[in-house]
């Protein structure tokens, strides 16, 4: 009886449809939060929409980077908990970075998955489905995996706060410490800080998902370029008849025309993901030499 529910959720838009389902999975939690806009929708609905993505990222992201520039000057001076509060700040500047990166280039993007999409939906053999669907196992895999250490790592931060302490350090304009505010207060990080990192998941993961779909349109490329004969009865395979020669130039010719498209798309990602891709790397690499900071003081 509720078989026509996903039915129904599809036609409304609310899921993103793509041959790789980790592409999908992806692009619909953007879309769900407000970071990745329906194309078919009205200029009032899309203005709608914006209002809806800046609310989203006031709840998730927003207000934690206000709240922990404030409590970082706050606690100036103090090595240990300055280390905390920057390691938890410097990595909700970068998530914030890359959801801004992929509003502002959401056009480019969205280009980049349609060609994909429609390259990978129109594979017809055998063959070609089973690189496609062995490109859509190993994504699955990975973005299964990824999910899973994020819940596990979330689920740990959340229930390691100590009794009537906050999982997450910050400066509040009132007393987090009196009932209701600490247990609102508290379901409010919990919450905020788990989409967020679900979130953050899907965008990495759409990274690798649309890298991972350029590879497999070169797989689809090397299986063409292996069968420019298929179809034709060659007798001798170091001479071809006219008509053969003209059917396996065609096919060749589609074949140049494919691998300029895959480049370009593989170019386009670069273009698009460098740069918070950098900036994730060296808030690794900061957090990781505070850390260290951190663990020196303490033994002194």
């Amino acid at each position: 009886k509720s078989s026509w529910i996903p039915i129904v959720i599809i036609k409304m838009g609310v899921i993103v449809k793509n041959a790789t389902q980790s592409v999908s999975i992806s692009l619909t939690a953007l879309q769900i939060v407000g970071f990745w806009a329906p194309e078919n929708i009205t200029e009032t609905q899309r203005s709608m929409y914006k209002w809806f993505g800046v609310f989203s990222f006031m709840f998730m992201l927003g207000t934690y980077i206000f709240i922990q520039v404030v409590d970082l000057f706050m606690i100036w001076g103090d090595i240990p908990l300055m280390t905390g509060t920057a390691f938890l700040l410097f990595t909700n500047m970068a998530q914030a970075a890359k959801i801004v990166n992929i509003t502002v280039r959401k056009q480019r993007i969205q280009n980049i998955v349609n060609d994909s999409d429609k390259v990978l939906s129109e594979v017809q053999t055998l063959a070609e489905k089973e690189i496609v669907k062995s490109c859509n196992r190993e994504m699955i895999v990975l973005q299964v995996l990824y999910f899973s250490l994020t819940l596990v790592t979330g689920l740990g931060w959340a229930t390691s706060a100590e009794k009537h302490q906050l999982p997450l350090r910050a400066w509040y304009p009132y007393d987090t410490t009196k009932s209701p505010a600490y247990e609102l207060t508290y379901v409010h990080q919990v919450g905020a800080l788990l989409i967020a990192a679900f979130l953050n998941v899907g965008k990495d993961t759409l990274v690798a998902a649309l890298t991972a779909q350029c590879r497999c349109r070169l797989r689809l490329l090397g299986l063409s370029l292996r069968s420019l004969d298929k179809g034709l009865d060659i007798e001798d395979k170091y001479m071809l008849t006219a008509e053969q020669e003209k059917i396996v130039s065609c096919r060749l010719r589609s074949c140049v025309l494919q691998h300029q498209e895959t480049l370009k798309a593989a170019k386009e990602l670069q273009e698009c993901f460098s740069e918070p891709t950098f900036a994730q790397l060296t808030i690794i690499k900061a957090s990781y030499s505070l850390f260290t900071l951190l663990q020196q003081v303490n033994e002194e």
